[in-house]
């Protein structure tokens, strides 16, 4: 069993490219991987965007770019307008709490309806929408409890540890961030686990990166060849 951290948010659009690499991942190594969702919380306010010179203009000619390079759907309809991530990131908490099962799901609706359906994140009837895609999901349950104390002390301690990676290998390969003042981890960042050792891929990585990561830890995994339908 490899401990796996992965730093990310839902309003990121590295993380949501590297989508198909975390797939590979999960595919090829499945439950020997033990994952731990940290939610790096990017933006508290709009207004941190707004002060960078971001509009849904300038966002969505962004997110163009990164479907032209990587691949993924992007929606090709400006939001409405530009909002924190913030709540989302709540809404990942509140699922790992009422319903940790679900709380990868919860992300990646998250991720589809900010990228693909114009999800505004500050809204909280949009992250409803979002949310309710997520079979088996209180949706309902999860948008009520984003601003109480337990969700609250839970986002506030994921936020603390996505801020702790000054001095590290991420910072150490210019892939980190100060937009908010510590040194924190960007999405998706992961980070490696087992018997005391401890190994970073951080910041934007080919699937390559991760599987040198691995062999380095445990070359007694099993290893998943690729499926001959793609429908697993």
């Amino acid at each position: 069993m490899i401990e796996t951290t992965h730093f990310t948010d839902p309003g990121c659009p590295w993380a949501y490219s590297a989508s198909p690499a975390l797939a590979v991942l999960q595919w090829r190594y499945g439950d020997q991987l033990r994952w731990r969702t940290v939610v790096i919380g990017l933006t508290e306010d709009a207004s941190q965007y707004l002060e960078r010179g971001y509009t849904p203009l300038r966002q969505l000619h962004g997110y163009m770019m990164f479907r032209d390079r990587f691949g993924m759907p992007f929606s090709t309809v400006p939001r409405a307008r530009i909002s924190a991530t913030a709540r989302a990131c709540r809404a990942i908490v509140a699922t790992r709490l009422q319903a940790p099962e679900l709380e990868y799901a919860a992300f990646r609706a998250l991720q589809f309806g900010n990228f693909t359906d114009s999800v505004v994140f500050d809204e909280d009837a949009d992250l409803l929408r979002a949310l309710r895609r997520v079979e088996g999901l209180d949706a309902e349950a999860v948008v009520g409890a984003l601003d109480s104390p337990e969700v609250s002390a839970a986002y506030e301690r994921d936020r603390a540890q996505a801020r702790t990676a000054a001095g590290g290998p991420t910072e150490f390969q210019g892939k980190t961030a100060t937009s908010d003042g510590p040194v924190r981890y960007t999405a998706p960042s992961l980070i490696f686990e087992q018997d005391g050792r401890r190994l970073e891929a951080g910041g934007f990585q080919p699937i390559e990166a991760y599987d040198v990561v691995i062999a380095n830890l445990d070359v007694t995994l099993e290893r998943t060849p690729p499926p001959e339908d793609p429908r697993p």
